[in-house]
């Protein structure tokens, strides 16, 4: 009897920890905002990429910190990249061609098209690039 409790109480435990373990890692992760139904012509915007957070929320030096100017000009270019621009350097053209997401369809993304956190990002991966 005295085992049985115990297991229980031991089992019990373990769905807890896993539970709080799995909320709390998805609090971590930020989600992908829900599109409109109503979609215009210009948002086109891809969602679903490992760049999706650029558009989320602001970049800090926590974030990139670990990352070398070459890593910092690509998050950079990935939030234009998700807005459907080509590029002419030969480096991010091959990269972004080599992300299943990409799809350009234009030569310049409009400043009316990025939100409030993909301007302030521009601006601050650009500085530390």
């Amino acid at each position: 009897m005295k085992t049985r409790k115990r297991n229980f109480i031991i089992a019990a435990l373990l769905m807890i920890f896993s539970l709080s373990a799995a909320v709390e890692l998805s609090a971590q992760v930020p989600s992908v905002p829900q599109r409109s139904t109503k979609s215009s012509k210009s948002d086109r915007t891809v969602w679903g990429t490992q760049y999706d957070w650029l558009s989320m929320r602001y970049i800090t030096l926590d974030d990139i910190r670990r990352y070398d100017s070459g890593q910092i000009r690509v998050l950079r270019n990935s939030i234009y990249a998700r807005h459907g621009r080509y590029f002419k350097d030969a480096r991010l053209s091959e990269y972004f061609y080599t992300q299943s997401w990409y799809n350009p369809y234009r030569k310049e993304v409009p400043q009316s098209e990025l939100n409030k956190y993909e301007k302030a990002n521009i601006q601050f991966l650009k500085k530390h690039e």
